[in-house]
């Protein structure tokens, strides 16, 4: 049991704690989510064992995370995928991350003939 009483954190009565956020953080925020919980949204279980790229189209308002193992067959850890193209010539995954199926498969192949 611990002598020092640790201090209780609340709001005081009567006042707000607000957040305000620009584009930049939002973008930053789900992107963190997304790697927070990337065995959820790719099916995986180990996420420390793919790589995620990302990209939003600031216009649009579209979001892109394409994932992958961290080596594919014959390649560097670093891929050159094109997610702005992607992100060009693909329709939504899904309405919401918060249902099964929010994800598509693609070769790099198929991806590189978009």
């Amino acid at each position: 049991m611990s002598i020092f009483k640790k201090k209780e954190k609340t709001i005081p009565q009567g006042t707000y704690r607000i957040i305000k956020i620009g584009k930049d953080a939002i973008y930053e925020v789900l992107r963190e989510y997304i790697i927070d919980n990337q065995e959820k949204f790719f099916d995986v279980t180990d996420g420390t064992k793919i790589v995620t790229h990302f990209d939003i189209n600031w216009d649009t308002g579209e979001f892109i995370c394409a994932a992958r193992n961290d080596y594919g067959e014959n390649e560097y850890l670093q891929s050159n995928i094109d997610t702005a193209k992607l992100l060009s010539k693909l329709h939504d995954t899904t309405e919401t991350l918060f249902i099964d199926e929010r994800y598509i498969e693609m070769s790099g192949e198929e991806i590189k003939n978009l």
